[in-house]
């Protein structure tokens, strides 16, 4: 167990990266075992970390083991019912790896997502083509399998080369969004106003959901068009994104907007410094009423005392 322990682990969204590597050796039903039992093991142990940097470093390798469960669940997991509790998230359509052309294709349709996405799926592929090469005997298909894989393995040597996963945006969750202030823009943007309804309702905050769900005018689905936004909005990092009283500028809310921000744990400050100013103004408003209501009471009791010495 100790050994097992030192191969695989969760402490960062590296050390998840480097377990998935060494399980490409493992049999597909026990990496499918050992990556639901590092997600397991690892919720639990978020239940015990206090360090923010810790519960990050933890919750980027559960999300690392989640999308490789995505992309690499067998047929039948994907096809089985899944439980009332359960979010499922559904497949984004026409990947695959039969030859060279469903693989361009398969490029095509990834493009402009989220590079952590585009890498983990196109590993994915990579590992069930593998799998079902010993399976094929007949040498054209095997050949145009083979194809794909080349086609797949360069792709993923030109991420990282070029260093694609720097390029990830993150996802703010919904209610940290819902705390903040909108932008005060002159007119209110209609497509940002309907991809927050999309992830808040449709999406329910599962930020995967955005892979298959589109505008209502436009074929693009929600996380390409976001990233495309992002990529328009996103300063170069000599932009303050704070003022100086520590509020987010125009600019970082508009980012917020699209559900990203480069400095989330200071804009996470910011919400809670507001939710406390918002805790602290609502007492003292009940405080003042009820003096003052006090201050009547007796005003009106030396009125009565006033009123009845003059009958006397």
């Amino acid at each position: 167990m100790a050994k097992e322990e030192s191969k695989y682990g969760f402490k960062d969204k590296a050390k998840a990266e480097e377990s998935l590597e060494l399980l490409k050796s493992e049999d597909h039903k026990y990496q499918l075992l050992t990556v639901r039992g590092l997600i397991g093991r690892a919720k639990r142990v978020l239940t015990l970390t206090k360090a923010e940097d810790k519960i990050n470093n933890i919750k980027a390798a559960i999300e690392t083991f989640e999308q490789w469960l995505e992309a690499n669940s067998s047929t039948s997991t994907k096809n089985a019912k899944p439980k009332d509790t359960e979010d499922k998230v559904e497949t984004v359509p026409g990947l695959g790896f039969k030859d060279k052309q469903a693989a361009e294709q398969t490029l095509s349709i990834l493009e402009g997502r989220d590079p952590d996405y585009q890498k983990l799926a196109i590993k994915g592929l990579i590992g069930s083509a593998k799998r079902v090469i010993p399976a094929t005997k007949n040498e054209d298909k095997l050949k145009s399998i083979k194809e794909a894989v080349a086609l797949f393995e360069d792709f993923l040597d030109r991420f990282d080369r070029e260093e694609r996963g720097k390029q990830n945006m993150p996802y703010l969750s919904i209610d940290l969004i819902r705390q903040l202030p909108t932008p005060q823009g002159d007119k209110p943007d209609k497509l940002v106003a309907e991809f927050l309804d999309c992830y808040e309702t449709q999406a329910k905050g599962n930020y995967k959901h955005l892979r298959t769900k589109s505008p209502k005018e436009g074929t693009k689905t929600w996380d390409i068009v976001r990233n495309a936004k992002l990529k328009a909005l996103k300063p170069d990092s000599s932009v303050k994104l704070f003022d100086q009283d520590g509020k987010p500028t125009e600019l970082h809310l508009q980012m917020v907007q699209w559900a990203y921000s480069p400095q989330v744990e200071k804009l996470k400050s910011y919400a809670n410094s507001l939710a406390s100013s918002n805790k602290a103004t609502k007492p003292s408003r009940k405080r003042s009423h009820s003096s003052s209501s006090s201050s009547g009471d007796e005003k009106a009791k030396e009125s009565k005392k006033g009123h009845k010495k003059s009958k006397k």
